[in-house]
């Protein structure tokens, strides 16, 4: 048996040598890092540096990053709510365009007389958020604005601000920023079935609008060269934002790059806008939650998937992404929701995900599919459908780079020595097999792939000694997700 030398043979003073080689300390599974990033605007009263990866790991700290009232706080508290304990949650603060507009809706307040007829209440609720003013019969039309206008103005977390118009009896809701987002705000009133005006008493309230000009997130995507985020909530779902981020993804998957991670979305709207929507999309670095009706907006809906989807596969990957809550999410009225069977089994098929609502108007995943749907052909293309196997994947190629880089550095190349030297670090053929099986063993074991038999049969290991190169090709079988179960009964009546 020969060991290698840790000192040079030229060395010939006395001296004791002790070398600790961590190489074989971590054995078996190693956990994934995870991170979630949101990419959503911030307040001028933030003092995050726009296009910049922050962490935000406390809710002062995101208060001080993002502005109280802004989107990314929203984001940021829609996502904790659903981070599992450990999970890190980033930002990047992507300025609003020069250019942009502000959305608005101007509230009309009337009654049937000179002033309410009963004592009651008057309620608006704005992204869910309940606002709620005591009226009584002194009040006119033009006081009830007024309440109104004080009570929304007093709730800093809203992502809107309302001030008086020129008529008496109206109040103007105006976006904390600018830009087509600000069209997504909710806004509406007797939400629930015992939420009653006084008699008479009627609120008009026009969706917000007017919000106009994207922002450009290419400097957001500079910023994260030499950052992975493993899930991404983006805020923003027009074409030329989606498209720069979906292509930056798909970068990332590639092997030259390989600091994947996949991009959530929410886009709200009927089954028609949203397959508008999806005809333009065909990543497999992005998933959709489509939602309808709902007072939840958009970027919170994704935020809450982001951080609930990654907690889901830190755990296990392979785990169907099926009844996990959305914590915090307020659905449509009831009855204004997918029909699951049809228009909810269309969105799957276009690559969105639709929500499963609950009569509490709370809402839980049903099943998660990217938005890939097509060869670059026009061929269906069912391949990367499933989110499970992208994110199995995902942590399948990280485990097995992982294992070269922490137990495999700085061997050397052997392509006829068939027998491992004692001692010796030498590469050989033999032992990349073993490597491979021993990868797909540990795996097995946690029922992320299966048939190791199959595995070893189709394994294909080849060595390049001349360019100091090992090249392999495997076929993983992957666990695969339940979804549907059939069940076909033959009834007898009486005796057989």
């Amino acid at each position: 048996m020969s060991l290698p030398n840790l000192l040079s043979l030229n060395f010939l003073l006395p001296f004791v040598a002790h070398k600790i080689d961590w190489s074989r300390s971590v054995r078996g599974l190693r956990g994934m890092p995870r991170r979630v990033l949101l990419i959503g605007h911030k307040l001028a009263a933030g003092n995050a540096q726009a296009n910049t990866v922050v962490e935000a790991a406390t809710e002062t700290a995101a208060v001080a990053l993002c502005g109280e009232g802004s989107m990314l706080l929203a984001m940021w508290r829609a996502a904790k709510a659903n981070a599992g304990l450990g999970l890190p949650i980033d930002i990047i603060a992507v300025p609003v365009s020069g250019t942009a507009t502000v959305a608005t809706s101007t509230i009309v307040v009337a009654n049937a007389g000179a002033t309410v007829q009963f004592n009651g209440e008057a309620m608006l609720y704005i992204e869910g958020t309940r606002i709620s003013v005591g009226v009584n019969t002194s009040d006119t039309a033009a006081t009830v604005a007024t309440k109104l206008i004080a009570a929304i103005n007093a709730e800093p977390t809203l992502s809107v601000t309302a001030a008086a118009t020129a008529t008496p009896a109206e109040l103007r809701l105006t976006a904390k920023w600018g830009g087509p987002s600000g069209n997504d705000i909710d806004v509406r009133s007797t939400h629930y079935t015992d939420d009653l005006l006084p008699a008479g008493l009627t609120l008009t309230i026009p969706a917000m609008s007017g919000g106009a000009g994207a922002p450009d997130i290419t400097a957001a995507i500079t910023a994260m060269r030499d950052y992975r985020a493993t899930e991404i909530a983006m805020a923003f779902t027009d074409s030329a934002n989606m498209l720069a981020l979906e292509t930056e993804q798909e970068l990332r998957w590639g092997f030259n790059n390989m600091r994947d991670g996949q991009v959530v979305t929410a886009v709200r709207g009927t089954l028609a806008t949203l397959t508008t929507w999806l005809n333009n999309r065909n990543s497999r670095q992005v998933h959709t939650i489509a939602t309808t009706g709902d007072m939840t907006s958009p970027w919170a809906t994704a935020a809450m998937a982001a951080a609930a989807i990654e907690t889901s596969a830190s755990t296990d990957p392979a785990l169907p992404y099926t009844d996990i809550v959305l914590v915090g999410y307020k659905g449509p009225r009831r009855g204004q929701h997918w029909d699951l069977i049809t228009e909810g089994n269309a969105l799957l098929q276009g690559g969105a995900s639709p929500l499963a609502i609950n009569q509490d108007g709370t809402a839980a995943l049903v099943r998660v599919v990217t938005n890939y749907t097509l060869s670059t052909t026009g061929a269906p293309d069912p391949s990367t459908r499933e989110l499970a196997w992208v994110k199995t994947m995902s942590y399948y190629r990280w485990f097995t780079i992982t294992e070269y880089a922490l137990k495999y550095r700085g061997f050397k190349l052997a392509e006829y020595i068939t027998e491992p030297i004692p001692g010796q670090k030498i590469m050989t053929a033999e032992l990349v097999e073993e490597i491979h099986l021993g990868i797909y063993l540990e795996l097995q074991k946690v029922a992320l792939v299966q048939n190791l038999e199959y595995y070893k049969e189709r394994l294909l290991v080849e060595l390049d000694g001349a360019n100091g190169k090992v090249k392999v090709q495997d076929d993983p079988v992957l666990v695969t997700q339940h979804y549907q179960t059939e069940v076909t009964s033959f009834p007898i009546a009486g005796r057989v």
